[in-house]
C-alpha cells in the first residue's frame, strides 16, 4: 500500500507539473513525502523498528500536505491550465489521496510489532 502510494505520488506529481513547474518548494514536498513513505515501508518490510516510525511520519506529512493542497484548491477554484490535464477531477484526487493517507496512517499506528522467532 505504501510503496504503491509513493510511486503513484511521484508519477502523478511529475505528470501534473511536467510543462509548468511551479516554485520548487511547492512540488518538492510531494517528493519528500513519497521518500518518507517509501523509506519507512522498506524499513518496515525488513523488520527495522524505525520503519513504522518513519512510515507514520511520512503518512502524517502527506496528510498535512494534502490538506493544504485541498483547501487551497477549493478556495482558489478551478485552475484552467490544470483542469484539462486531469480531466476535472483534481480536487477529488486530492481528497482521495488524503483519505488513502489517513488509512495508511491508521494501519501503521495499529500494526502489531513483529513476533520474535525465539
Amino acid at each position: 500500500m505504501a510503496l504503491l502510494y509513493a510511486a503513484a505520488l511521484v508519477g502523478f506529481e511529475t505528470y501534473i507539473n511536467w510543462d509548468q513547474w511551479q516554485w520548487w518548494p511547492w512540488w518538492l514536498v510531494d517528493y519528500v513525502s513519497a521518500g518518507l513513505i517509501a523509506a519507512g515501508a522498506l524499513l518496515a518490510l525488513r523488520g527495522s523498528a524505525r520503519g513504522p516510525l518513519l512510515l507514520a511520519c511520512g503518512w502524517g506529512f502527506a496528510i498535512a500536505m494534502m490538506w493544504m493542497s485541498l483547501a487551497g484548491n477549493i478556495e482558489a477554484g478551478a485552475d484552467p491550465v490544470r483542469a484539462g490535464r486531469v480531466a476535472g477531477f483534481y480536487v477529488t484526487l486530492i481528497a482521495f489521496s488524503m483519505m488513502w493517507c489517513a488509512l495508511g496512517l491508521a494501519l501503521t499506528l495499529n500494526a502489531r510489532p513483529p513476533q520474535s522467532n525465539r
